[in-house]
C-alpha cells in the first residue's frame, strides 16, 4: 500500500495518503509521447484511460490571475453548508474518511477535513465508464476499516462520477456544487464556479492523471517535477478554508435530502467547473455563455483566460443552456460552433 509518506513529499504538497503506483518522473512539457492526444475524446472504449491526458503549461500570468481570483465567497459558503449537511449525517468525524477522487476532490476534501475535527482523507481514481479503482477501495478498506467512507468530488456534472459510486453501494457522494442533483451531499445546487477547477496536475499534485494498469493493481500515474509545483497556490487554496466555527454558522444547512436527479442528453460539457477542466484537458471548440459579455468578464475571468491560451471561440447569449440549468457548455471539433449548430445540439 502506498501513502504520501512513503514517496517524496514534494508529489503530494496536500499531505492526503495517495493510492496510486508511481511511475518514473518525466517533465510533462517535454515528454508528449507519455500521453494521449489532446484532440482524443472518450468513445466507450475503456482502453482510453490507460494513457493519461496531457497537462497544460500555464504561465506566471494565469498563476497570478488565479491567485487574484482565488478568493470567492459562494465557494466558501458552499463549503461550510457541506461540513454541516455531512455532520448532521455522522457528528464524529474520528468515524469518517473521505475517499476523494482524483484531482478535483482533492481541494475539498483538504477543506473538509479542516471544518470537521477527526475525519481524514486519501485520494484515488474513478474514470467513468472504467469504474471506481478497486484495489485502491481494497487498501482503503484494510486502513480505515472503522470509519465511514464519504466520497468526495469537486462537483458533478451531468451526473456520471455519481452513478459509478452509487454503483458500488460504499458510501455517499459529497460535491461542493451539484447543478443536477445527483450528489448526497452537496454545498449548493447553483452552477458556481470554484477557482480549484484550474488546478492542475503538475501545478498542484505533483503527478499526472491518473492510468488503468490492470485490475488487481493501483491505477498509476507518472511524478513530475518539483520545478512545475505551485506551492504559493495550493497554500493560499488551504489558507482560505472557513474556519469550524464559521462553517457551523452558515445559514444555509443542506442535510442529506430525497432530490429527484435531472438530466437531459447532450452532446455538449455542461457547467463551469467542467468546461474548465475541458479547456485543460481536453480539446474543445467553442465555449457558450447564457449571459452577455458584461456578466461573463466579471463572474469568469479564469475561464476566458483559458480560453484565450486555447484559442478556444466564445458565444454569448446562448439563452438554449437555460433548459440544461447551466451558464456554461462547450462544444467540441466535429459539433460546429455556431449558434445554429449549439442549438441543434441542444436538440436531442
Amino acid at each position: 500500500m502506498l501513502h504520501s509518506t512513503d514517496i517524496p513529499n514534494r508529489i503530494d504538497p496536500w499531505g492526503q495518503a495517495v493510492y496510486v503506483q508511481f511511475r518514473e518522473e518525466i517533465d510533462p512539457f517535454a515528454a508528449s509521447q507519455h500521453f494521449r492526444p489532446l484532440n482524443r475524446a472518450y468513445d466507450g472504449d475503456n482502453t482510453f484511460w490507460s494513457v493519461p491526458s496531457p497537462e497544460p503549461d500555464l504561465d506566471d500570468a494565469f498563476w497570478e490571475l488565479l491567485l487574484a481570483h482565488l478568493t470567492a465567497e459562494k465557494v466558501e459558503a458552499a463549503i461550510g453548508a457541506l461540513a454541516q449537511a455531512i455532520s448532521s449525517h455522522e457528528p464524529d468525524g474520528k468515524k469518517l474518511v473521505f475517499a476523494a477522487i482524483l484531482r478535483a476532490g482533492v481541494p475539498i476534501a483538504d477543506w473538509l477535513c479542516r471544518l470537521i475535527p477527526g475525519a481524514v482523507s486519501v485520494s484515488l481514481s474513478l474514470f467513468v465508464g472504467l469504474g471506481i479503482d478497486q484495489a485502491a477501495m481494497r487498501h482503503l478498506g484494510e486502513s480505515h476499516p472503522d470509519r465511514k467512507i464519504i466520497f468526495v468530488d469537486g462537483w458533478t456534472g451531468r451526473g456520471g462520477v455519481a452513478r459509478e459510486i452509487a454503483k458500488l453501494n460504499a458510501g455517499p457522494l459529497a460535491v461542493l456544487n451539484d447543478p443536477w442533483g445527483w450528489a448526497d451531499f452537496s454545498g449548493c445546487q447553483a452552477d458556481i464556479f470554484c477557482p480549484s477547477a484550474c488546478f492542475t496536475g503538475a501545478g498542484m499534485m505533483g503527478f499526472s492523471r491518473t492510468f488503468f494498469v490492470d485490475s488487481e493493481s493501483l491505477f498509476a500515474a507518472y511524478r513530475f517535477p518539483r520545478r512545475h509545483c505551485r506551492y504559493d497556490v495550493v497554500k493560499a487554496w488551504q489558507n482560505l478554508c472557513p474556519t469550524e466555527s464559521q462553517g457551523r454558522n452558515f445559514s444555509e444547512n443542506r442535510a442529506r435530502q430525497e432530490k429527484s436527479p435531472f438530466f437531459r442528453e447532450t452532446h455538449l460539457r455542461l457547467h463551469s467547473n467542467e468546461v474548465c477542466r475541458a479547456l485543460i484537458n481536453a480539446d474543445p471548440d467553442t465555449i457558450h455563455f447564457l449571459d452577455d459579455t458584461v456578466y461573463v468578464r466579471e463572474h469568469y475571468p479564469l475561464l476566458l483566460a483559458l480560453a484565450d491560451i486555447r484559442k478556444v471561440r466564445i458565444v454569448y447569449d446562448a439563452r438554449p443552456l437555460e433548459d440544461y440549468k447551466t451558464r456554461v457548455a462547450c462544444s467540441f471539433k466535429g459539433q460546429g460552433a455556431s449558434r445554429e449548430k449549439m442549438e441543434n445540439a441542444l436538440d436531442f
